[in-house]
């Protein structure tokens, strides 16, 4: 039993020393959900979601390895089931502090400079927020055409055809928890196009921004669900190439984004999983 007990604020990373007893949660759409109880492997990881209150009994937790933990513990017909949208954990405090330890993890690498041209010896992935209305004409764009003129090239033959083909130098992330009813390959929010424009590097042309102003009711166009999931497509391609990522402070211009709700969907889709990220203030 710790002296005191730790109370994490929030993005942390905990790694499970022992196989520990939790609870976890089901989501579908609203109004329900279900759950029961599981259990987490020793060396199995989780996020840590920000507690609504200080000191709080228990914390909401997301898996690092979602598919492997979800096969594991949902049961078939719940996910099969339209209606499921996912699933978390509920850790109590006291077994975070007894049965976890926490990991440090590099964070994100904040430069003066231009995200389109990344030091580094490494494969490089350059991410940004693009519409789902097909505009490429405005913001951090402009930046990369005047570089490459395949990303914008192939994100507007994307637009024309609406779901485009994999191939060498155009390339897909599927989600499978996510993409049982549509396609990767379709042009539209949460799918990305990883585009290569020189033998080492990669654009992100992550579709997460729906239309290119507020609606009516001021909402702006950015979508944090929809970059969460475009980040988590990115994991994986950068995972897959063993690229680092480098990208502006996507979302917060034109989209109108918050940088403290798109850099806690780095931390949790990113820099949680070990994937070096740069983000560059030109």
């Amino acid at each position: 039993m710790p002296a005191a007990l730790f109370y994490p604020k929030g993005g942390e990373v905990f790694e499970a020393i022992q196989d520990v007893q939790i609870r976890y949660l089901t989501h579908f759409m609203s109004p329900f959900t279900g759950g029961d109880t599981a259990q987490i492997c020793k060396g199995e990881r989780v996020i840590i979601s920000k507690p609504g209150r200080d000191k709080p009994l228990a914390y909401y937790c997301f898996p690092i390895e979602s598919d492997k933990i979800e096969d594991r513990i949902i049961p078939i017909s719940e996910k099969d089931d339209p209606a499921y949208t996912g699933f978390s954990l509920s850790i109590d405090t006291l077994l975070l502090n007894t049965h976890f330890k926490q990991l440090e993890l590099t964070p994100i690498k904040y430069l003066k400079g231009d995200a389109t041209k990344p030091d580094d010896n490494r494969t490089k992935l350059i991410v940004h927020i693009c519409n789902d209305v097909g505009g490429w004409g405005k913001g951090f764009v402009l930046a990369i055409s005047k570089r490459w003129k395949q990303p914008e090239t192939e994100y507007r033959n994307w637009y024309k055809s609406k779901e485009a083909e994999q191939t060498d130098t155009v390339q897909f992330e599927r989600l499978e928890n996510r993409d049982r009813f549509s396609s990767e390959k379709k042009f539209e929010l949460g799918n990305v196009q990883f585009v290569k424009a020189t033998e080492d590097i990669w654009i992100a042309n992550m579709i997460a921004q729906r239309d290119i102003k507020p609606d009516k009711d001021g909402v702006p166009p950015i979508h944090y669900s929809y970059v969460a999931e475009c980040v988590e497509r990115v994991m994986q391609f950068a995972k897959r190439q063993n690229a680092s990522v480098h990208m502006p402070r996507i979302g917060c211009g034109l989209a109108g984004g918050q940088w403290t709700e798109i850099e806690e969907i780095i931390n949790v889709g990113l820099i949680a999983h070990e994937i070096e990220t740069t983000v560059y203030d030109f």
